[in-house]
Order: structure tokens, then sequence, then C-alpha cells
């Protein structure tokens, strides 16, 4: 084997469809690391995600006892600490003991309250008053407790993400809350479904036998670095989209999904060109929100890879460095 190079996602942010044009959830989304290095977004469809409120209640200051609703039609009786649910809490304390300590029972400090003028079935809005006369306020989402405990192996809970189009943007923001074919998933989804967009960001890696190995030149020319803005980065982000597209053939995607890999401009300027033997891209993330599938994917992968000496198997699950000869 002369080179190999995989592409895996780094890290990937979460905006439901109906919080793009929430300025309280977008705003400090659009601030974050994950989304201003993300160039690759995808839309996936997944079923609505609810809670009734008629249900939802405070135990203490610190936890909360629910009922999702899932799909319209699945109901999940829950009861979740603030502390595995709300990002803020994670940031201000390192440990879930100074936590509970901070928002203790003995401790009539601070009081939590729900916000029930201000709340809906898709997000609920809580304050901490401080003895002082000072509140913290903080939002909890139903996406928020998906992503954070494991519920489907608590209670069959499953929601995983279908992938129905993958894009590319250097204009993220921009790009997001004017694109004509988000809108069109939008409008063709069925009762008890949504759109959750993703924010991708990518990371290199490199294999390959030490006879070849040249850090200027072939590898260089594949490198992807966290964020860049020149002409051979947008390339190679372009090449990312491409196989996405290309593997999982999303429904809403017209170009590149049955096109000829081998014959690709891309991919022989970048990794043909190059002596790039196998290439693989890991788009799976940790976690059953991340899960991202497609009934048109060509295996049941998160991970998989091309041999370029031997086009003709298709895509190989994996890392495929050993079968090369």
């Amino acid at each position: 084997m002369r080179h190999l190079i995989f592409y895996e996602v780094q890290t990937a942010a979460i905006c439901p469809y109906r919080l793009l044009f929430f300025d309280k959830f977008f705003d400090p989304l659009s601030e974050t690391d994950p989304f201003v290095y993300s160039n690759i977004y995808l839309f996936t469809r997944v079923k609505k995600n609810r809670f009734d409120l008629g249900k939802t209640r405070l135990i203490n200051k610190r936890t909360l006892k629910t009922t999702i609703i899932l799909g319209g039609k699945e109901y999940y009786d829950l009861t979740i600490s603030f502390f595995d649910t709300i990002p803020m809490f994670k940031m201000l304390f390192k440990t879930r003991e100074n936590f509970e300590d901070l928002l203790s029972d003995d401790d009539d400090y601070w009081k939590c309250e729900i916000d029930s003028e201000n709340s809906s079935s898709d997000k609920i809005h809580f304050f901490l008053h401080a003895k002082t006369g000072n509140a913290i306020d903080f939002w909890l989402i139903p996406e928020n407790i998906e992503m954070a405990i494991n519920i489907e192996n608590q209670l069959g809970f499953k929601n995983k993400p279908e992938v129905v189009y993958v894009g590319q943007s250097f204009q993220m923001s921009k790009r997001i809350k004017s694109h004509k074919t988000l809108h069109k998933a939008v409008s063709q989804l069925k009762d008890g479904e949504e759109i959750r967009l993703y924010f991708l960001t990518f990371k290199y890696g490199y294999g390959g036998h030490k006879d070849y190995f040249q850090m200027e030149g072939q590898v260089m020319d594949t490198w992807l670095s966290e964020f860049g803005m020149s002409k051979e980065f947008k390339s190679k982000i372009s090449l990312v989209e491409r196989f996405l597209i290309h593997f999982l053939k999303p429904i809403y995607n017209e170009q590149h999904v049955n096109s000829n890999i081998m014959n690709d401009s891309l991919v022989k300027t970048i990794l043909t060109d190059n002596n790039i033997d196998v290439i693989t891209l890991d788009f799976g993330v940790w976690g059953k929100s991340f899960e991202f599938w497609s009934p048109n994917q060509q295996l049941k992968t998160d991970c998989a890879s091309f041999n370029f000496l031997k086009p003709d198997l298709g895509y190989q699950e994996g890392f495929v460095a050993n079968e090369i000869e």
C-alpha cells in the first residue's frame, strides 16, 4: 500500500428546524466552535419529539420529571438531572457532586421554577432565583434529553436521524436559513415527523507505507486542517461532501448520487493523482442522536472505505488497508 487517508467526523452540532429562527437558541449555537468551523451540514428526518407539559414538574431544584411524546404516539416517562441535560451546568461544574452541592435541598440560596408562560411542548424555560434577587435562566429541549441519556436501552426509545440531504457552505448561517431544499423537506413531512439539522467538522488521518511517505507533496495535498478558506481547503470539503452523498444517496440530493466516483474530477485531482490507494469515510459519532443512516446507503455501516486499486468491489465496511497488496 502506498497511501491511505481517512476523513472522520470530529464534532456534530444539532439544530432542530423549529428552532432555526428562534434567536435565543440559534444565536448562541452559531457562536460555538462546532458551528463556526463546520462546512458540512446534514438535513435529517426524525420522529417529532415533544414534552407532555401536563406531566412535567420539578421534583427538586436539580431534577425534572416529565413525559416525552415521540412521533405523536409513543410515550416515555423520565426523571432527569439538569446536570446531564443542560450544557451550561456541565461547563460550570466539573463534577456532579459540585453541582448537587450548590443546588442542595438543604441550601435555600437558590430556588428553581418553570416559566410556564414562555414554555411549550418543544422547549421549557426555567429560572434559578437567588436570595439576592438575581436570576439565571436556561432552556431545555427534548433533544437535550435524547442526546444526554441512553434512553433507547432503558425504554426502547428509537429515533435515529435519516439523512435526507448533504450539503456544504462557508457562510453557514446565511445559507441554511434561505435553503430551498430544507424548506422543501419540511413541506413534505408526514405527521409525527420533523427535520433536524447537523453541522459537522471533520478531522484527517493518514496511513501508508514508509517508503512512500513524504510530508510534502502527495500527503500534504490531501490534508484537511481544522478550518480554512483557501481554494484547496474548499476542494477537500467538496471531496468529503461528494463521498457522503455518493455513499448515503440521500433522497433530496441530485448531484453525485449515482456518479462514477473513479471519474470524478476532484477524486482524480486530490486522490488518485497523489497515489492515494484507499479513502475511508467515518461519519459515526457517539450517541443515539448521531447514528446517521439512509435507506439507500450502499452498506449498513457508518465507516466505509473505497479502494481505488479494486474499484469493482465498491465500498467496503471499515478500514481495508490490510487487504491491499
